[in-house]
């Protein structure tokens, strides 16, 4: 689903990012000197693209799983090590020789002993230095373990989408508020231009003895009433536009303004989806259960491949050298190396490795009844957006011709009243409906943008 905007060419729409993202940088500078920036929607959403808390997050999680699984890989690659040694024997080692295989001269058992003989061996310093090297040939838990990680890096993609996908979706949809709140309060600036026209007209009748007292009263009040709600209107837009910097990763204190209006966006996106096909395959949440379910087959393969054997060649390399001085230069170095071939075959683990076999495979269970209920929560929140975008379009036409209606109704109120065959009730019924059907028409306009906007969501469209 691609929703149709209305922009510049792209050269101009770059050249306005550039300059936001220099307004960024200078933020306290722009804040005190320059005016407010204008941005569109599109630079909204790159904006919290990129400097959103939740997507730098997921970023970071995402390398963390890329490093693991590198780790992991280079499992395969030769482990070389290299070790020294000095060892001083303080009593040097010693062999043992039995009775009857003869004896050395010099040697004894000691201690009036006849079943064998001790010899000394070594001296005082002994030094050594190893080289060993190790190849995998053949590990099953170092290869299921690969896969784990790798599709480790595909569920932290997965969630770096879904990150993505929720804050261009709450993006789009403060931004709509904004532009709701900026238009009622218009519609209740409105009212209060008219209510304080109506007053003044009322002053000037009064003040030449044409319409009672009770009237000034009613029309005075009329204007006061309408006084705080105009301050809450304020208000409220005053947060929705704070809640839109937070999530565009704006700094408060830098002033906006917001291209297009809700009339605009309505007209552009009153058409653009169907009311009946619903594609949930780019879903990032259903792809997440399904890598997932796959961690979980691919944990289970992991603890399974632990009762399979490994196989590893290594080759060692050892200099080695004893003597009772410290005379390097005159020690005799001895090398020594070898190469073989190393097999490992478990036979019993106490059966802790079998526990792990069954937690795995309730992970495996788990994690297809938490994609099963997850495809069918998504599912009813696509139906109900497409509910909510019908029951909108169906409202539209009536709210048109209501606002019409309330349009005229104040009209004829007023002529009436000013003709003196009204009464200013009256009048003021049918200012008081004509601002609540302005209100409503756009509020069912902000409700199809925003249900647009999860449908959007839900589809994977961000």
């Amino acid at each position: 689903m691609k929703i149709r905007r209305k922009g510049n060419a792209l050269g101009k729409r770059v050249f306005s990012m550039l300059v936001l993202t220099f307004l960024l940088m200078n933020a306290p500078a722009a804040a005190q000197e320059g005016p407010a920036v204008t941005v569109s929607l599109d630079e909204l959403i790159e904006s919290g693209l990129k400097g959103n808390a939740d997507i730098v997050q997921a970023y970071l999680e995402l390398h963390s799983a890329e490093a693991e699984q590198k780790a992991v890989a280079g499992g395969f690659l030769p482990q070389v090590s290299v070790s020294g040694q000095y060892d001083r024997n303080i009593k040097r080692p010693v062999f043992f020789f039995p009775a009857d295989r003869g004896g050395f001269p010099g040697t004894g058992g000691g201690n009036g002993a006849t079943e064998g003989s001790v010899i000394e061996v070594g001296f005082d310093n002994s030094f050594q230095a190893s080289a060993q090297a190790l190849l995998p040939v053949y590990d099953k838990v170092l290869i299921e373990n690969n896969r784990l990680a790798k599709t480790s890096v595909k569920f932290s993609q997965a969630n770096l989408r879904i990150s993505k996908n929720e804050v261009a979706n709450n993006i789009r949809k403060a931004y709509f508020e904004v532009l709701f709140a900026r238009e009622a309060l218009r519609v209740l600036e409105l009212s209060l231009e008219n209510a304080a026209a109506n007053f003044e007209h009322i002053s000037n009748q009064f003040s030449r003895e044409l319409v009672p007292e009770f009237d000034l009263i009613r029309a005075e009040v009329q204007v006061e009433n309408l006084k705080p709600d105009i301050i809450q209107s304020q208000n409220e837009l005053e947060d929705a536009v704070s809640q839109l910097k937070l999530l565009a990763d704006i700094p408060e204190y830098m002033e906006i303004n917001l291209k297009g209006d809700l009339e605009s966006y309505y007209d552009s996106m009153k058409d653009e989806h169907p009311l009946q096909d619903i594609n949930l395959d780019n879903n990032p949440s259903l792809q997440q259960m399904v890598f997932q379910k796959e961690l979980q087959e691919n944990q289970l393969k992991v603890n399974r491949a632990a009762f399979m054997p490994s196989v590893s060649t290594f080759a060692n390399y050892a200099v080695l050298s004893q003597a009772n001085n410290f005379n390097f230069s005159e020690y005799f170095w001895v090398n020594t190396s070898a190469v073989g071939l190393q097999v490992n075959i478990p036979i019993f683990q106490g059966f802790s490795q079998n526990r792990r076999v069954e937690q795995a495979k309730l992970g495996v269970e788990i994690a297809q009844v938490q994609k099963e209920y997850t495809e069918r929560s998504l599912h009813i929140q696509a139906r109900n957006a497409l509910n909510r975008i019908e029951r909108s379009l169906k409202s539209i036409v009536p709210q048109e011709k209501n606002i019409a209606q309330a349009e005229r109704g104040y009209q004829i109120a007023k002529v009436s009243y000013e003709r003196g065959a009204g009464t200013l009730i009256e009048v003021n019924d049918a200012e008081l409906a004509l601002t609540q059907a302005r209100l409503n028409f756009l509020k069912v306009k902000l409700e199809y943008l925003t249900a647009l906007s999860d449908l959007r969501a839900l589809e994977g469209e961000f």
